[in-house]
Order: C-alpha cells, then sequence, then structure tokens
C-alpha cells in the first residue's frame, strides 16, 4: 500500500508518494484561491506518472495521506480571518491581561467588539454584550475571563446564557469558544490570545480540511485515513485538530525531517534552512531534536505554550527587488506562483529574486520545475534593467548580483539570529539547506556566516512532506501546573485527567491505545527556559509511577525542585513512517555540460554543469561549478566543493 503527504505552502504544494522502498515526489502551483484544487493537482499528477488510469485508481491504493500546510498561518499573517468577537473582565479590554495595549487588538479582533463584563456578570450584561458583538457582524464569540483556570466554571456560566438564547438550531447562532478551553494555562493573555487566534483562523482551514475530506470520499470514493499536520510535528484526523494546531504545521515537519536526518549522519546540532518561493524559514535541531521553546510571540503574538523555535523572514524566489530612496529593496511583497516571476511569462512585469538566479547562470531553463515550466532569460533580464539596472545605473548582471546579495544578507541575519538565540557556535554547526530554493543559496549563506560544511537533499524541495512522511498520530495535552509539582492530590488528578483524553481519543480515531507509546513532559522554572523540560517514557500508568520517572528525569536533570509551569502528555501510534536507506557507491560521473555563470563582481565564467539525476554516491567536483535537475539546483561558489554522500545527498565544504 502507498502513502501520500501533502505539503501546502505559500507558493507551491509539494507530494511524496512512498510504498516504503520507493518514492515519487511532484511540485504543483498553490491555490490560495481553493486549497483542495492543489491537492488534487498533486493527486492527478502522482497517479498520472505512476501509470494509474485515475485518481481513484491510485487512491484505491493509498492506505493514508497526510496533509499539511501553511492555511492558518496565511490567514494570520494576511490578517483575512473572520470577525471575532471577545468578552473579557471589565477593565481589561485593552490590556487583555498584559502589560499594555494587547498586539492584537486592532488586528485580530476589532477594539469596537472587546467588551468587558463585571465580576459576577447577569444574564443580561452577557446579552446585551452578545447583541452589541452580533450588530457589529461578529461570527464567533471567545469568553476570557481573569483566573479561569482552573476553575472555569465563570466563562461555562456565560456561555450556557448565550447557547440558551441563540441554540445551535437557529440561524442567528454563533459559536463561543471559552479561553480556558483552548489554553489549560493559568496564564491569562495566553487564553485570551489562542481561542482569539483559533476563532480568527478557524472557517478557513475548516473548509478547506473538510471540502477535501467530502472530495475524496464523494468524487474520488476514497474512506482512507485524511490526518493533519500539527505544529508539535504529528498528525491526527481533523475531528481532533484544532486551527491553533496547524501553526507553521509545514515548516515544523522540516524540522523534524532534519532531525531524523541528523541522526542518521551522527550530528548533534544542525541549523534547518527553509527557502521557497515566499519565505525563508530557519529552526533549530539541538541534541539531535528539534528545539521547542516556551513563551515568546507566535506568528507576533505573545503566548506562553510551547512550540517550535523557528523564525521567518520574507525572502523568497517571489521576492520583488525595486528601487526605493536610491537604494535596492527586495520584498516583502512576492509576485507567487501568479503570475510569478517575470521570466515565467505569466504576466508578471516585476524584476524578483528567481529572474536575478536567472541572470546569473544558477538555473538551468531546461529543467526548471522538473521541465514542467519554461522560463525565458530574456524576460528576468528586461524586467531587472526595467525596474533596477536602469533606476540604478548599472548593467543587469550587475544588478541580478546586487538582487543576490541582498536576498544572502537578509538570509544570514536571519540564521545568525538564530544561532545567537540558541547558543550555538557558527563554527561548529552544519547547514540542512532544503525547500525550492535553499540549496541555491546554502554554500553562500554558510560562507558569510562562517558555518563548516551545508548539506542538500535529494528531497529537498519536498522536505517538509518527508517529514510528514515519518510521522506519527500524535496527540498533545497539556496543562498548567503551579507550584510544587508533586503534590499528591493535584498532580494525581492531572495525570488521571490527561490519561483518560488520550485514550478516549486514540479509540475515537479508531487506534488502540495498547498499541500507542506515551511520553510525560514537565516544565520547570522560568517561563523564558526552553531547556528546562523534563521527559520521561511512560505507559498510560498510575499516577505514582508517572511521579516516580519525572522525579527522576529532573534529578538527572539537576532540576529538582524547580517551580512547575506546565505537565504534557505526548500519545504516538506509528502510521506508515518512511525514511530514507543507503545507496550504493558508484563514481566516475562526468559534467553534462557548461554554461556562463556569475559568483563575484568579475565577469561570467563558463563553469562545468552537472546533471543531478547523473551523480552517484561518491561523486565530487570543485568550484566554481553548477548541479541543476529536476529535484535539486546547487550553485558551488569558488573555493566551496561538492560531494554525493551515502545517501545521496549533496554535501558542501570549503576547499578544493
Amino acid at each position: 500500500m502507498l502513502t501520500v503527504d501533502i505539503d501546502t505552502g505559500g507558493t507551491m504544494t509539494d507530494a511524496l508518494v512512498s510504498d516504503g522502498t520507493r518514492r515519487y515526489a511532484c511540485k504543483v502551483d498553490t491555490t490560495p484561491h481553493d486549497y483542495t484544487v492543489s491537492l488534487v493537482a498533486c493527486l492527478k499528477e502522482a497517479a498520472r506518472a505512476l501509470g494509474y488510469a485515475s485518481v481513484s485508481d491510485f487512491l484505491s491504493r493509498v492506505s493514508l495521506l497526510r496533509w499539511s500546510s501553511t492555511i492558518t498561518t496565511n490567514v494570520l499573517g494576511e490578517r483575512r480571518g473572520s470577525k471575532v468577537g471577545l468578552l473579557v473582565t471589565q477593565g481589561q479590554e485593552q490590556a487583555l491581561y498584559g502589560a499594555g495595549r494587547s498586539p492584537i487588538i486592532g488586528e485580530l479582533v476589532g477594539e469596537e467588539v472587546v467588551i468587558g463584563l463585571p465580576r459576577n456578570p447577569a444574564p443580561a450584561d452577557i446579552l446585551a454584550g452578545v447583541k452589541q458583538l452580533l450588530e457589529a457582524g461578529v461570527r464567533r464569540i471567545c469568553v476570557c475571563l481573569a483566573d479561569a483556570f482552573p476553575d472555569n466554571r465563570a466563562e461555562c456560566a456565560i456561555k450556557t446564557v448565550i447557547e440558551d438564547q441563540y441554540p445551535d438550531h437557529i440561524i442567528g447562532s454563533v459559536p463561543v469558544l471559552l479561553g480556558s478551553d483552548m489554553a489549560q494555562l493559568r496564564h491569562d493573555q495566553t487564553r485570551a490570545h489562542y481561542s482569539v487566534m483559533n476563532a480568527y483562523t478557524h472557517s478557513q482551514l475548516a473548509n478547506s480540511l473538510f471540502k477535501a475530506e467530502d472530495l475524496l470520499r464523494d468524487e474520488y470514493g476514497w474512506n482512507g485515513a485524511l490526518l493533519i499536520g500539527h505544529t508539535s510535528g504529528g498528525v491526527a484526523r481533523i475531528g481532533k485538530t484544532k486551527a491553533v494546531d496547524t501553526i507553521e504545521s509545514g515548516p515544523v515537519f522540516g524540522t523534524f525531517g532534519g532531525a531524523h536526518l541528523a541522526g542518521l549522519y551522527g550530528l548533534k546540532d544542525v541549523i534547518c534552512f527553509d527557502v521557497g518561493g515566499t519565505t525563508t524559514k530557519a529552526s533549530v535541531v539541538r541534541d539531535g531534536a528539534p528545539v521547542f521553546q516556551r513563551g515568546g510571540k507566535l506568528m507576533d503574538v505573545p503566548v506562553r505554550t510551547s512550540f517550535a523555535m523557528l523564525r521567518s523572514a520574507v525572502v523568497g524566489g517571489g521576492s520583488v527587488a525595486r528601487v526605493r530612496d536610491g537604494g535596492l529593496v527586495l520584498g516583502p511583497e512576492s509576485m507567487g506562483a501568479a503570475p510569478g516571476p517575470a521570466c515565467y511569462n505569466l504576466g508578471g512585469d516585476q524584476a524578483t529574486l528567481t529572474d536575478a538566479l536567472l541572470v546569473l547562470g544558477y538555473l538551468d531553463p531546461a529543467k526548471f520545475l522538473g521541465g514542467r515550466r519554461v522560463v525565458r532569460a530574456n524576460l528576468a533580464q528586461a524586467a531587472i534593467e526595467r525596474n533596477v539596472a536602469g533606476p540604478l545605473a548599472v548593467s543587469a548582471d550587475v544588478a541580478a548580483l546586487m538582487i543576490r546579495d541582498e536576498a544572502v544578507a537578509i538570509m544570514s541575519d536571519l540564521v545568525g539570529s538564530l544561532l545567537r538565540e540558541a547558543g550555538l557556535q557558527a563554527g561548529a554547526t552544519p547547514l540542512f539547506a532544503y525547500g525550492g530554493n535553499g540549496p541555491v543559496f546554502a554554500a553562500l549563506v554558510a560562507d558569510r556566516l562562517g558555518l563548516p560544511a551545508a548539506y542538500a537533499f535529494d528531497l529537498g524541495p519536498v522536505f517538509s512532506a518527508f517529514g510528514s512522511a515519518i510521522s506519527d498520530v500524535l496527540h498533545r495535552y497539556e496543562r498548567g501546573l503551579e507550584g510544587p509539582w508533586a503534590a499528591g492530590d493535584a498532580f494525581a488528578g492531572v495525570v488521571r485527567l490527561l490519561r483518560t483524553q488520550a485514550e478516549r481519543d486514540l479509540r475515537g480515531e479508531g487506534f488502540d491505545p495498547a498499541r500507542a507509546r506515551y511520553t510525560w513532559e514537565l516544565d520547570l522554572g522560568p517561563v523564558e527556559a526552553e531547556a528546562s523540560t523534563v521527559r520521561a517514557e511512560c505507559e498510560l500508568a498510575a499516577p505514582g509511577a508517572v511521579l516516580d520517572a519525572l522525579t527522576e528525569a529532573a534529578g538527572a536533570a539537576g532540576l529538582a525542585g524547580q517551580a512547575t509551569l506546565a505537565i504534557r502528555l505526548l500519545t504516538r501510534f506509528a502510521v506508515g513512517a518512511h525514511g530514507v536507506t543507503r545507496r550504493s557507491e558508484r563514481t566516475g560521473t562526468q559534467a553534462a555540460g557548461q554554461r556562463a555563470a556569475r559568483f563575484d563582481g568579475r565577469d561570467a565564467d563558463v563553469v562545468p554543469v552537472w546533471c543531478w539525476e547523473s551523480m552517484n554516491a561518491g561523486d565530487r567536483l570543485a568550484g566554481p561549478a553548477l548541479v541543476n535537475g529536476d529535484t535539486l539546483t546547487c550553485p558551488v561558489p569558488p573555493g566551496w566543493r561538492l560531494a554525493v554522500d551515502d545517501y545521496g545527498n549533496a554535501v558542501l565544504s570549503r576547499g578544493q
């Protein structure tokens, strides 16, 4: 049987199909007007390439489909979510329990639809507030009161009043979300922020997920498991997915893919570098695992939950280059997949980073996107001359080099700042480059920052889909537990609650709890100290056994006696994960041709061009050179060399 992993990004949608031994990867343009169109396009392309007569025939051989996306991320970033209303404790309408005005006021929720309620509101107070929200066009209502966790009876009472007045069966009803359900922590502002973020993005994500499920069932007769990618690095069914669970899920899967390969290579610390058509993302693998932080900003919104240490810069292949105030500016505007860069010949007339890479000679017009799209260097050059070279009074070649260097500077700033934040030394931390454009900039960024090596992967263009392909069904249950964590009854009650939730959810999805793996985690110490998490593998055992296991883990980490922030239960159920295997070594490949390329301010050099698909484990080449193929575009600058390793990936390092 086959598994299918699909990752919907801002510009491209990637798919990886595997039977456990062989793989097929493809990319199609993302369709923001309807994300299911690009999802189905991936299935059609896979069915065609693998020789199936129809999508239905192909899906009859598919046991499960995992889908990760940036849908929630894009809705938040582009500020195009549902209109949300918020009921809070009186006096907190602006701060939302923080210091100063909350950053979501006026962004995710309008100032006029945040209603303050007295400490003990009467039904008339509640309904007056709801009437004001409905008249303002609100489609979802969040209730986030002060001190509503762990005792959320006041929020539940408000929800009951609203639902009694506006029951589900009438058109005027609106969903009511409780902050105490969204984030089970004592931090009032986190509960408010999480509930608004979820309500704001829920409809757009739900529409896409349910439409996909209906399409697969009704049009193609497929009743397999559609599993949705979560920020935790795992997947779950639609019925167990909240919108906030999926924020940056695609890029996070890339980090988990990086951690998997770091383990194969015996690397302890790695910087993951994902460059797509719209954004560049950087994340950290430390001690062989993706780094999660507790507290910080999630999509520029402060929260005190645990989430992946992932940073972004708005620069990618579609980033627009222009002259402003006499200087070159790259981004944040992007041409996306449509109309795309000028070289696509689809109506785009702006100079983009992709146009610059084509003019510099790095891209092979015959192999761009596997040969599925013809790109035209003359159109790229004309756009650069018109928008950049002319205003700056330089040649198109020099302007293209300036655009490339600006991209390298932005990307290097991103990676360098993350290295410092994570406490890693540049000289000891290799770069894992992936995404459609990651390998293009791998050696350039590594050289600028003094990194020891850069890796580019055969599966790099679909690397987040690869991260999904090695994922398990994963449920994450978290509950705040402030104070001494070994405080008997309170601790035991929380363990029993999380255990019951885990068993119920696994059975509800059709998975046997006895076959799952269970990890208990405890966050100890200051909120900002992400390194204070201790873990223990433990069955769904009695609270005493969990307490003993965590006590031992805390003692081993030197954290015994630290204050508690939260306890967390992770449940994993393996569903067809596929890793990578070694290749046999065959050397002696020759360069396939040559092409003019520019790496510095001197004239362009004619350099050898190697076909990636023809290269084998053990092959080595020295820069300046170009590697082009259906799945990898990788310039090798002067002073750098490239070797194909035993896994069929490219390793870039300094020296001849």
